[in-house]
């Protein structure tokens, strides 16, 4: 059964040659949109699994980019391949740990058509300041990580299902409500290096080619990278040891089970369904009728 990767990039020059490498062992064929300045278009266009690169200006000149853009890597992967197996999305600096191609066969044979995944965010602590190299492979480099977080990175590939242009979801249209029951895991790395921060243009630091920061620069921005917490509603911080734990395929309880496990690893935000759980009733009155 084929498993065709659609891909998004936007300056990964500092990890998308490791995330390729990752993801060499499970997709014989991506196709990518990628809307880089850095070194991001040639690293993608060595890999011989990537058969198809795309410029986002060239398809939406002067405009946003959003999730549905996917739609013109769907119709070329539909041209090319046809109707058959799945799709699976792929980021940047995303790189997966259960193998995504049993995992698509496993929900084929469940007569699912989406799969959630779930997020292993790694990030910087600030146990790793003093010696800390931004050169280190990145699976040394960043260790601690908060389980918790559930995406959808995989749907079935079949005639009806589209992606919206102006859409800001990654799921498509057309798909049957039947998720996969288990969340299977993967590596996520949004803030990782400095080499990636130079290249954001949020950071100020995007200037050109030339532009080299300057030591009370880098050391600002070191500030700003090694953090306790990636983000407050994560409830716990891990050190990867060389196992995920009860997270791991062989080790995953009943999906019953893991749902009502996942509010361990980070807070739900319930919306207006707080107002019913009395835990919550005040502070999510205050919120929405403030």
């Amino acid at each position: 059964m084929q498993n065709i990767g659609l891909m998004m990039t936007y300056n990964e020059e500092d990890i998308i040659e490791e995330t390729l490498t990752n993801l060499n062992q499970f997709f014989d064929k991506i196709l990518v949109i990628d809307g880089s300045t850095d070194k991001t278009p040639e690293i993608l266009q060595s890999f011989d699994n990537v058969v198809y690169y795309l410029r986002d200006d060239d398809l939406c000149p002067k405009r946003k980019i959003t999730d549905g853009v996917r739609q013109f890597l769907l119709e070329e992967a539909q041209k090319r391949y046809g109707y058959d197996g799945w799709f699976t999305l792929l980021h940047g600096d995303e790189m997966f740990v259960d193998n995504p191609n049993i995992i698509a066969e496993q929900a084929e044979k469940k007569g699912a058509e989406m799969v959630n995944w779930h997020m292993l965010q790694f990030f910087l602590h600030t146990s790793d300041f003093e010696n800390y190299d931004d050169l280190m492979p990145i699976e040394k480099r960043l260790t601690h990580y908060h389980p918790g977080g559930l995406e959808i990175r995989q749907f079935k590939n079949k005639k009806g299902v589209f992606f919206k242009l102006d859409q800001m979801k990654v799921l498509p249209y057309g798909l049957k409500n039947k998720p996969f029951l288990d969340y299977p895991i993967m590596r996520h790395y949004p803030n990782r290096s400095i080499r990636q921060l130079q290249k954001r243009p949020s950071t100020g630091f995007l200037r050109n080619d030339d532009f080299k920061p300057s030591k009370s620069d880098l050391e600002e921005i070191k500030k700003k990278l090694f953090v306790e917490k990636l983000n407050p509603k994560y409830k716990q911080t891990r050190i990867y040891d060389g196992s995920y734990h009860e997270l791991e395929a062989e080790n995953r309880p009943s999906f019953f089970q893991q749902w009502l496990a996942w509010r361990k690893y980070k807070e739900i935000d319930w919306g207006i369904a707080g107002l019913l759980i009395p835990s919550k009733h005040k502070e999510y009155k205050r919120k929405i009728f403030k």
